[in-house]
């Protein structure tokens, strides 16, 4: 990889008081030193604006120090490291919320990370951060989506909704899991490794990103497709404040371009 030209990470704070979310990038190196894997970790905290951005920054925190505790299998499956690694921080969430006395109660995060290298990721997901991968003009999102998106979605296809009822629905961001410090309801963990192409662009969001529909992501993807990683966000970034939306979230954005 080539390091500072084929990734970057941006945010944005919308109309938000202050920024919940939080990311970080992690380089995973071989024994000689080379740059192996890409570790991308982006968490949306929950629970009003303090303890919001204290559980994202400490579960992002929390998980990158519990990945590098366990050695690289043999095998470069990293499922167990990336589950571990959710654990890890959801109970460092328990006990901070224990320790405050009550005055954390409801704090949480949800959490997307990732290992990406030349030829596959593997990641980890609990709530409704998207993970979508471009590839040959196309978008498509790769891990679940733990809101009641999907359920909305089904109702209407099957012509019981309205088409404009995902844009207004009361229960669309209603989180059906998250880091609480609780037993976690929900976690998207694939066993094996995806395959990446050359020219993939990996991009790791918060919900907030998800003001832009998936036409309106594609298009600014395609015109941005011989583009760096930096420039590549700043567009994503100029079309949410072109909508100008008054109730617009944080958005936190990471691009990672595969096989570069």
């Amino acid at each position: 990889m080539k390091i500072g030209r084929d990734f970057a990470g941006r945010q944005l704070l919308g109309r938000r008081e202050a920024q919940e979310d939080s990311y970080a990038f992690s380089i995973i190196s071989d024994r000689d030193g080379d740059v192996e894997k890409l570790l991308v970790v982006i968490a949306d905290g929950l629970g009003g604006h303090t303890s919001g951005q204290r559980a994202s920054q400490m579960a992002v925190e929390t998980f990158v120090e519990e990945f590098f505790q366990h050695a690289p299998r043999a095998d470069g499956n990293d499922a167990f490291a990336l589950h571990e690694s959710l654990m890890f921080a959801n109970e460092c969430i328990a006990q901070s919320i224990d320790d405050a006395n009550g005055e954390l109660d409801g704090m949480g995060t949800t959490l997307l990370a990732a290992t990406v290298s030349r030829t596959r990721m593997q990641w980890v997901s609990v709530g409704d951060s998207p993970l979508f991968l471009f590839r040959d003009g196309e978008l498509r999102r790769l891990n679940a989506d733990h809101s009641m998106r999907p359920f909305i979605a089904q109702e209407i296809a099957e012509g019981r909704l309205a088409a404009e009822a995902m844009a207004v629905h009361p229960q669309r961001n209603v989180i059906r899991s998250a880091l609480l410090g609780e037993e976690i309801p929900l976690i998207d963990i694939p066993g094996a490794p995806f395959p990446l192409k050359p020219r993939d662009v990996l991009l790791f969001a918060s919900d907030g990103l998800q003001v832009l529909d998936d036409a309106a992501i594609t298009a600014r993807l395609a015109e941005s497709q011989d583009q760096s990683a930096p420039q590549l966000i700043r567009n994503l970034l100029a079309a949410i404040e072109e909508r100008n939306n008054p109730k617009q979230d944080n958005v936190t954005i990471a691009a990672v371009l595969a096989g570069q």
